[in-house]
């Protein structure tokens, strides 16, 4: 019985620090990566035409994997997208699930006008995403992160 319990506790203490490492690792990792010549980090400061540049919204391309992710008032979100030229396409994001009451309706926006997106033009460090009749729903600056 001793030699059972001295076992599981030598098996056991090696792994309680892992899961601490994996996350520590994995926040260090994203906050490096996040401008790479693979991704790209874009503030809104425009969202339907309104200035929404104090509220920190962004969006992050990763064309390696082609996932899109970023903050949309309160919550993340990430979802696909293909892109063909100037064409772009969103498929439907998947955010986490807190509840900012002040930040609903601005989140319903950013994410009703994503799905709307038809049409990305970067121009020097800007990006316009536009519907299919060319109507501003975000416009960005690149980011220096």
């Amino acid at each position: 019985m001793k030699y059972t319990i001295l076992v599981l506790f030598f098996i056991t203490l090696p792994n309680t620090n892992s899961c601490a490492n994996k996350n520590t690792i994995s926040a260090n990792k994203e906050k490096k990566n996040i401008q790479t010549p693979d991704k790209t980090k874009f503030y809104i400061n425009a969202l339907n035409g309104k200035d929404v540049s104090e509220e920190k919204l962004y969006i992050v391309f990763d064309k390696e994997r082609g996932l899109v992710s970023g903050y949309s008032g309160c919550n993340t979100f990430s979802c696909k997208y293909n892109l063909n030229e100037d064409s772009i396409s969103f498929g439907f994001p998947m955010t986490t699930k807190m509840y900012c009451e002040k930040k609903e309706a601005l989140e319903q926006n950013f994410l009703k006008a994503l799905i709307e997106t038809k049409i990305k033009i970067n121009k020097e460090d800007s990006l316009f995403l536009k519907t299919s009749d060319n109507t501003i729903l975000f416009s960005g600056i690149k980011s220096e992160d």
